[in-house]
């Protein structure tokens, strides 16, 4: 139940920009996304067939579109810090474009 407050208190902008960003989008997002990269690899090397290298890599997508959406809204509801604000936005746009590439 705690997770679920929290992914959801994520996708609408209510955790601090800090939390979101930090925990949600890169500590969360790196561990996801390194697994499913290990995994896609494993895939490749045991010869499976290459469409469960692409699932096993893609895998992590549905939450890194959860944790980019939430740290968005978060960092367009911060009063706090606007320099960190912008660049979270530009930090989140890489993060995912790196993350569909690797």
């Amino acid at each position: 139940m705690m997770a679920e407050a929290s992914l959801r208190q994520l996708w609408q902008g209510q955790l601090p920009l800090n939390v979101a960003f930090w925990r949600y989008l890169i500590n969360y997002g790196l561990i996801l996304n390194l697994a499913a990269t290990i995994a896609a690899i494993v895939a490749i090397t045991s010869e499976l067939h290459i469409a469960w290298a692409i699932i096993l890599h893609l895998l992590p997508l549905p939450y890194g579109i959860v944790s980019a959406v939430g740290t968005w809204r978060s960092a367009g509801l911060t009063t706090e810090n606007a320099g960190f604000a912008n660049a979270a936005r530009i930090v989140i746009i890489l993060w995912l474009a790196f993350w569909l590439i690797l």
